[in-house]
């Protein structure tokens, strides 16, 4: 069996963070505080009153989660989606890694949308599964062709992995294209896994259901209080599934992994997902994302000779590509240690940390940028970004002069 390929994504923004004045490398909604929560609540009272847990029981509850904090999290999905649909882990790391531990075995083939946040590539590896990568082709706005799909489908295939909305690409799958991915697992008996942390952040047009929401019930999907919620260190992710024998199998695997979560933290998640905090917290973050969307279009506008990218409809993130003079890429990595040695800001290379560990230069030239940060903040960083653009064009230019 394979060993786990080094986590190169969090590897750089754990090693380089310190160092940098400005962080716009990495996807996590700027953290917000128990005071902000209640400021955002539309009953701060009822909510400074529900984050009070000096009488809580520090003891094992629910080995699903608590019933409060899986209802409000079953009131983000359809009717269909009930508390009983709902297990909750630490995390989407973790809601991943229990999905996979519980799904797949040695001999599997497993199917996995390219690009695509890395655990969801290493894990199956790991496990000895066989893996076949669904690329998505840059040139086509990084648009899931199902036809390619369907061709990757062997007999042995039991997985079909998905990142919707996509992780780094900031693309999603729409109503008719989850449709056609779920018709074609329904005619092969393949479950459907979607790493969903990133719904319901969408920038334009209706947003599409969830995966589990649909028909065919040999779907599982994760999320968690991270990323759109702006929670990080509240370590609540969920798993949800409306089949129960991926639900048994689930549950059993979490009795491995973790057996349970922590009660505060589940007790500051259930009220950040009440009807009273959460229309308002996620408002705030696609405001924020509105603003990054614009700061961004001008800079990619402004530097269209070496800057292109499908920009993002859906999630925290932007994949841009950068080039030099002659329309080649740069090196990625090269580049983002330069951003970070002469402005002290961070980005996240797109070779190093979303090149599948066999294909180290797939990406290569592509950078992440986060849409979803403080406004002011972003556009402070995007200067610094384009004066070492300039500082790096002009040597070129005297030279070709």
């Amino acid at each position: 069996m394979v060993q786990l390929a080094t986590f190169e994504l969090p590897k750089w923004l754990e090693g380089n963070a310190p160092n940098a004045r400005y962080v716009l490398g990495g996807s996590a909604t700027p953290g917000l505080s128990l005071n902000d929560l209640i400021a955002l609540s539309s009953d701060p009272a009822r909510t400074e009153e529900a984050l009070q847990w000096r009488d809580l029981k520090l003891s094992i509850h629910s080995a699903q989660g608590s019933i409060g904090v899986r209802q409000n999290i079953a009131e983000l999905y359809s009717e269909d989606v009930l508390p009983e649909h709902v297990v909750t882990t630490t995390g989407t790391t973790g809601a991943n890694m229990t999905v996979l531990l519980s799904l797949i075995q040695v001999g599997d083939h497993v199917i996995s949308v390219y690009p695509v946040y890395p655990q969801l590539l290493g894990l199956p590896k790991r496990l000895g599964c066989e893996l076949s990568l669904w690329k998505l082709d840059p040139s086509k706005g990084w648009r899931a062709d199902v036809a390619e799909l369907r061709k990757l489908i062997k007999p042995s295939t039991k997985l079909i992995i998905l990142n919707n909305p996509g992780n780094p690409t900031g693309t999603y799958l729409d109503l008719a294209t989850q449709q056609e991915i779920i018709k074609l697992a329904q005619e092969h008996d393949i479950t459907v896994f979607a790493d969903e942390i990133f719904r319901p952040l969408y920038h334009e047009g209706p947003a599409p259901p969830s995966l589990v929401e649909h028909e065919y019930t040999k779907v599982v999907v994760t999320s968690s209080m991270s990323k759109v919620w702006a929670m990080s260190a509240v370590r609540v992710g969920w798993m949800i599934s409306r089949d129960r024998n991926i639900l048994d199998l689930i549950l059993n695997a979490r009795e491995y992994t973790l057996q349970n979560t922590s009660a505060v933290d589940e007790i500051i998640a259930t009220e950040a997902l009440s009807e009273r905090c959460r229309h308002t917290i996620l408002d705030k973050h696609l405001r924020n994302a509105q603003e990054g969307l614009k700061i961004l279009d001008a800079f990619v506008e402004r530097n269209r000779g070496i800057c292109s990218w499908t920009r993002p409809a859906a999630g925290a993130t932007a994949f841009i590509r950068l080039a030099d003079s002659k329309g080649d890429e740069v090196d990625d990595v090269e580049f983002c240690r330069g951003l970070l040695s002469e402005q002290g800001l961070m980005l996240s290379p797109g070779s190093l940390g979303f090149g599948d560990d066999e294909a180290k230069n797939d990406f290569r030239g592509y950078v992440r940028i986060q849409l979803t940060l403080d406004p002011g903040y972003l556009a402070r960083g995007v200067e610094l970004i384009e004066a070492f653009l300039e500082k790096r064009r002009g040597p070129a230019s005297s030279e070709s002069g």
